[in-house]
């Protein structure tokens, strides 16, 4: 099982756009893994690359003072939720590729496409 980036979920910002880039080849990553221990090591790095991110949006948006905030970071915290269960299954062996794919699919159709672009659009109308 692969998830494809596309040129359609590009956002405008190069920053934002390479970042959502490396969370699709992570996730892709955590998706090959054969064995346990690479799958770990998959999903450390994917949880990780996410916060990073997270943060890095969470700041942009404060330091622009952006109204949607509040909306906006509930959603990334709705998301690292779904990912944190994801990695509470792979430590219990019980590896869900589904619940991945089924949140990379909603972090990419409805948050990058949706509250990303609304946000980048904010930021170059400033």
């Amino acid at each position: 099982m692969k998830i494809d980036w596309k040129d359609s979920y590009k956002i405008g910002n190069a920053q934002i756009d390479a970042e959502h880039q490396k969370a699709f080849q992570l996730a892709n990553q955590f998706l090959a893994a054969q064995d346990q221990a690479t799958l770990r090591a998959a999903a450390m790095q994917l949880y990780k690359h996410t916060r990073e991110h997270f943060e890095h949006e969470e700041k942009m948006m404060r330091d622009r003072a952006y109204p949607d905030t509040k909306a906006h970071v509930d959603g990334h915290n709705r998301l690292i939720s779904r990912l944190n269960v994801i990695s509470q299954t792979i430590a219990k062996d019980d590896v869900n590729d589904q619940a991945l794919k089924d949140l990379m699919m909603d972090w990419t159709m409805n948050h990058i496409v949706q509250d990303d672009a609304r946000l980048a659009a904010f930021v170059t109308a400033q």
